[in-house]
């Protein structure tokens, strides 16, 4: 997935098909604001705990609203 698209995603705060777009592996993401983060990671964890196949962890950096997130399989 090109990175307008998942932008588009970000935007749109459509945040299961954002993380389902991700590959295995870490992404550095900026998000418009603080609260769209608590909401991704939300929605992610909601996914982690139904065990999918798949685990998101976050590292956070709110000063730049800057997001790490690491993808992997189980």
């Amino acid at each position: 997935m090109e990175t307008f698209e998942l932008y588009a995603l970000i935007n749109q705060k459509r945040w299961t098909e954002l993380l389902g777009a991700l590959p295995i592996g870490s992404h550095t993401i900026t998000f418009p604001s603080l609260a769209d983060i608590k909401s991704c990671k939300a929605v992610a964890y909601a996914i982690n705990s139904d065990k999918t196949g798949r685990r998101y962890l976050f590292s956070v950096n709110k000063d730049e609203k800057r997001v790490v997130v690491t993808v992997e399989a189980l």
